[in-house]
């Protein structure tokens, strides 16, 4: 029988521009995959545009298995 390899859920971020041509996607990192009560720590990705930083996070959280990326408190 194959191994489950159900997706883990949402990933949170939040997209801003944090100076004029530079776009800043924050999201919580894990510690420890393997285990979903470890503590997770703040973590970013800078780009130069919105759109760029977006696809780069939800490539990651699909990379990571989860299921999709909801955005939060986009600002322009």
């Amino acid at each position: 029988m194959p191994e489950d390899s159900s997706p883990r859920g949402d990933l949170h971020a939040s997209v801003r521009e944090v100076e004029q041509g530079l776009f800043r996607a924050e999201y919580l990192g894990e510690l420890n995959p393997q285990d979903p009560d470890a503590r997770a720590l703040p973590d970013s990705h800078l780009a130069s545009s919105e759109r760029d930083v977006k696809v780069w996070v939800e490539e990651m959280a699909r990379g990571l298995g989860y299921r999709q990326v909801v955005w939060h408190g986009q600002k322009r």
